[in-house]
């Protein structure tokens, strides 16, 4: 079973928006065939054990005048690829439950090809993949199966969304499912793809048929709670995020997405719970705390709103929210002296 977990990039395919791409003005002493083919930057990704970091996103850009993101995504022995300037590449990588890596490689001189290693360090408490008991034979079965024609069609599409062609990895998705009806890691990536190329009810479709083959994708279940949440659909949200949760206990993600769904469905003890949950998980979004100040305030507790919204005026002073939350801080003040 191929178990994702990466932040960043779930929340930023959560949010159904296209891949950040900026173009690039690369520089004459790179070779054109490395950028076109996506392999001028090579790197593998792997946990403290040796084990591979499979689909894991790895960030990569670069600062200065002409200005360059992209993001690739390891496959399954932890390896990527990407083109890249003939430039100081900067790239980082986080997972939650591990200590972000990052670094830079300078590619400025020729012939602009770089090599990296990176290891994912676990943070105390976190189970590393490969670490976990033996995975079921009824998975390892269906994963045994895989035809090889099957997945020669799925690193076809793995290729395209680490080029982030995901129009072009669609219908090699589509093809290796044809070929092997039970590969639910295929329709996780044609999820993902779908979504990037703005195809949301295809993108569910995918979602749930992967989930009814491998209930255990810690990031299927993420994604498809966050379809059901942005299309109002809260109270289907809730059992996928709840599974996230338990699949990936580490990630302040699934607690925070809990935390909204169960304040849209009133149910304010619960959101409570799970926004304190996700901040002692080190959610790094501070929207999680006016979450938890409006939670608090429908359980008429305006002392510990107040706190929440004060700690998020501290750490995110410029954010567009600040505004609304200074006013209801002065409301709350206001009703507090009379």
């Amino acid at each position: 079973m191929l178990i994702i977990s990466c932040r960043k990039f779930m929340r930023d395919v959560a949010m159904i928006a296209p891949a950040v791409l900026i173009a690039a003005v690369l520089a004459q002493a790179q070779s054109p065939s490395d950028v076109e083919s996506g392999t001028s930057f090579q790197g593998q990704v792997r946990y403290e054990n040796n084990t591979p970091a499979q689909f894991i996103q790895v960030e990569l850009w670069t600062d200065g005048e002409t200005s360059w993101r992209t993001f690739a995504i390891t496959d399954r022995t932890g390896k990527f690829h990407t083109g890249a300037p003939c430039m100081v590449i900067q790239y980082k990588v986080e997972v939650p439950g591990f200590r972000p890596v990052s670094g830079q490689v300078d590619m400025s001189i020729n012939p602009c090809r770089a090599l990296e290693l990176m290891t994912l360090k676990a943070l105390p408490g976190t189970k590393i993949p490969g670490s976990e008991a033996p995975h079921s034979s009824v998975i390892d079965a269906r994963v045994a199966a895989i035809p090889a024609d099957a997945t020669k069609e799925f690193d076809a599409g793995q290729k395209a969304v680490n080029s982030n062609d995901f129009a072009g990895a669609i219908p090699h998705l589509q093809k290796a499912i044809r070929l092997y009806p039970k590969y639910a890691e295929a329709y996780q990536l044609l999820g993902v793809a779908q979504l990037q190329t703005q195809q949301g009810p295809q993108a569910e479709s995918s979602l749930v048929k992967a989930l009814e083959i491998e209930d255990r994708m810690p990031r299927v279940q993420y994604l498809l709670g966050v379809l059901y949440a942005r299309t109002n659909r809260a109270n289907l949200a809730e059992k996928p995020f709840s599974r996230f949760a338990e699949l990936d206990p580490q990630n302040p993600d699934a607690h925070f997405e809990l935390a909204k769904v169960c304040f849209a469905l009133n149910k304010f003890p619960d959101a409570e719970i799970h926004a304190r949950k996700s901040i002692e998980l080190n959610e790094t979004n501070t929207g999680v705390y006016p979450v938890l100040g409006y939670v608090l305030l429908r359980q008429n507790k305006p002392k510990d709103a107040r706190q929440a919204f004060q700690r998020f005026l501290k750490l995110d002073p410029n954010s567009p929210m600040a505004a609304d939350v200074k006013a209801t801080i002065a409301q709350i003040d206001s009703r507090a002296n009379k």
